[in-house]
């Protein structure tokens, strides 16, 4: 029963968020955030044994919050209702800007991350420049590789979605990018290639149905941040206990596994400089203020 625990839990929480206190603390629970970009329940199964993990490693006590949405994650990381956070580069940009967050760790994937344009199988359309006039679907607004990276690969290459396409429209999180363009409702979308990946490993996308058209080049992404308010051996044991996730080892191996990842590496702000250059570009970032 712990998987609707959590997510009830996050509810509470977060309505009643604490003001926000500049000192250095570690809270007697660290409350770890994370950006909603698939369903509930496969974060769930996705973190569960990553907190347990680090509970283990740190001797701390943690609980997983998953928020309704983008923006939600912003907000209660501001408020002080979420200690450690993972991010979307997009949103961590923005947690920098607002609340000064601080970088921890990333995936050893996330400095080479890509988004996959989707189409029916039976479309012999081979690049999205042939899909002029036809429906379309980004992520969520507030995502990087649902949305920002994309556009802004997009625009670089003269081509304004707005204009180019017939219809664009935003999905709540990829798995529903990948299941509009599997069922018909969206000509083209635009997803996260790890979780387009796993859902043809997992059987729920099938290649018979759906196939990957291009993918963008690749950008950071993802970040694991905390407070700026949180001790600083806090955040060392933290960061320790990511960077001690040993593919050698079995137990670690499964975990990295449900992260997409081989290990775990130290990440710092000025990894994210092409996202804050298209963030700018967006209009989603201040330029004096976006560092």
């Amino acid at each position: 029963m712990r998987s609707a625990l959590i997510i009830m839990v996050s509810i509470t929480l977060f309505g009643c968020a604490d003001e926000q206190v500049e000192q250095d603390v570690t809270p007697d629970v660290i409350r770890i955030g994370v950006l909603p970009s698939q369903a509930k329940d496969r974060l769930v199964a996705k973190f569960e044994p990553l907190v347990d993990y680090l509970e283990s490693a740190t001797s701390l006590e943690f609980e997983l919050l998953i928020p309704e949405d983008y923006s939600s994650l912003l907000e209660h990381f501001e408020a002080g209702s979420v200690d450690l956070a993972w991010f979307g580069g997009l949103t961590y940009v923005q947690a920098v800007q607002k609340s000064h967050a601080v970088a921890l760790a990333f995936r050893d994937i996330d400095l080479q991350f890509t988004s996959c344009y989707l189409a029916k199988a039976a479309d012999t359309r081979m690049r999205i420049t042939e899909f002029a006039g036809e429906s379309f679907s980004f992520g969520p607004e507030l995502s990087t590789s649902g949305h920002l990276m994309p556009r802004y690969f997009m625009i670089e290459d003269g081509l304004d979605p707005r204009k180019f396409f017939g219809s664009l429209r935003h999905s709540a999180g990829h798995d529903q990018t990948a299941l509009w363009v599997s069922n018909g409702r969206v000509t083209l979308g635009v997803a996260n290639c790890n979780i387009v990946r796993s859902l043809f490993e997992s059987g729920e996308l099938d290649s018979d149905e759906v196939r990957i058209v291009e993918t963008t080049p690749p950008y950071p992404d993802y970040v694991w941040a905390v407070r700026t308010s949180m001790q600083e051996s806090t955040r060392q044991a933290l960061l320790d206990a990511f960077l001690g996730l040993d593919a050698t080892i079995p137990e670690h191996r499964q975990i990295l596994r449900a992260q997409g990842a081989n290990a775990y590496l130290p990440a710092g702000s000025s990894d994210f400089e092409l996202v804050r250059t298209a963030a700018v570009q967006a209009g989603v970032l201040t330029e004096d203020n976006g560092r």
